[in-house]
């Protein structure tokens, strides 16, 4: 029952971290309700209190010295064994000691951001939005894919499928321009370093961008040591970068979109890998509209800048 309880409590602030309001993760367990509420209601209210990130070392012990104080404080104590007091002030008293150690350790160590709203460089606006039909060979925009070697050399494979990409246009309107790649799967693992494919040529109105995301459906990745196929997780939220560039009649504009591969504690031990975009080594290059449209895979040194130039 308690590994139980402490699994739910997990998947609560996780839901609780991705924007699911309090009263939904309760209506979901509502066996545990009298448990989880002062809990989640604890670190709700101190969410705020904190800003630091720790390092993951520090994550991991807290996260280890909170269990095991939670642990201990189950165990009963020798009075306890004998007179098994039954007294409502007991209570009282543990849900202040864990609202203690919710502003000690639990918020900055264990759920730093929870509940917080995200600065307004990662948010997404909620735009209008325009979706382009279809691509073209000598459209003004190319957007091509490639990986910062990080992860990657622990695969085989790493099989990405996108279901579209929306760039973020400014100016007099703002919206989102929105289109499905001609190709929405692809390797990552052949695109090392400065090695790029297209996926995608085609018009996109003409004016100044700022933001490119891109909306993946599943990555999955083949283990070079044992030949497993894993999953690869993709963050909370969408796949963004926040690069200005601009489209003009006088030239076509490529935009490269780097991800990597990073792996995060031990496979064994519950770890994982986790697909994340790159924006130092991401970036746009304008070509003026007389040169020949850059064919699909080929290097960035020989013409396609990984950066803006």
């Amino acid at each position: 029952m308690t590994n139980e309880f402490d699994m739910i409590l997990d998947k609560c602030i996780d839901r609780l971290s991705r924007g699911e309001s309090l009263e939904k993760c309760l209506a979901d367990y509502p066996e545990h309700k009298t448990r989880l509420e002062p809990l989640l209601k604890a670190m709700t209210e101190t969410a705020t209190a904190y800003s630091f990130v720790p390092s993951p070392e520090v994550k991991r012990n807290a996260r280890l010295r909170f269990y095991s104080e939670l642990e201990r404080r189950r165990q009963p104590s020798f009075w306890q064994r004998i007179a098994r007091p039954r007294l409502a002030w007991v209570s009282t008293v543990s849900i202040l000691i864990l609202l203690v150690i919710s502003l000690v350790v639990m918020r900055p160590v264990l759920w730093p951001g929870l509940l917080e709203t995200p600065p307004e460089d990662t948010q997404i606006p909620d735009l209008p939005s325009i979706t382009i039909p279809g691509a073209s060979a000598n459209g003004n925009f190319i957007f091509l894919v490639s990986d910062d070697v990080n992860a990657i050399e622990d695969f085989s494979t790493v099989n990405v499928t996108i279901e579209k990409v929306a760039l973020l246009q400014t100016g007099d309107q703002e919206r989102w321009v929105e289109f499905t790649p001609q190709t929405t799967g692809f390797d990552l693992a052949l695109l090392p370093g400065d090695t790029t494919q297209e996926l995608w040529r085609g018009d996109v109105p003409l004016g100044e961008y700022t933001r490119v995301v891109i909306y993946v459906k599943q990555v999955f990745g083949t283990l070079k040591e044992t030949g497993e196929t894993i999953e690869i997780k993709l963050p909370p939220e969408e796949l963004k970068l926040k690069i200005p560039f601009t489209v003009s009649a006088e030239s076509v504009t490529t935009f490269t979109y780097d991800l990597t591969v990073v792996k995060t504690g031990n496979i064994q031990d519950g770890g994982k890998y986790l697909l994340k975009p790159q924006a130092g080594e991401s970036g746009s290059s304008q070509t003026p509209v007389t040169n020949k449209p850059t064919a699909p895979g080929k290097e960035k040194g020989q013409g396609e800048p990984k950066k803006q130039p």
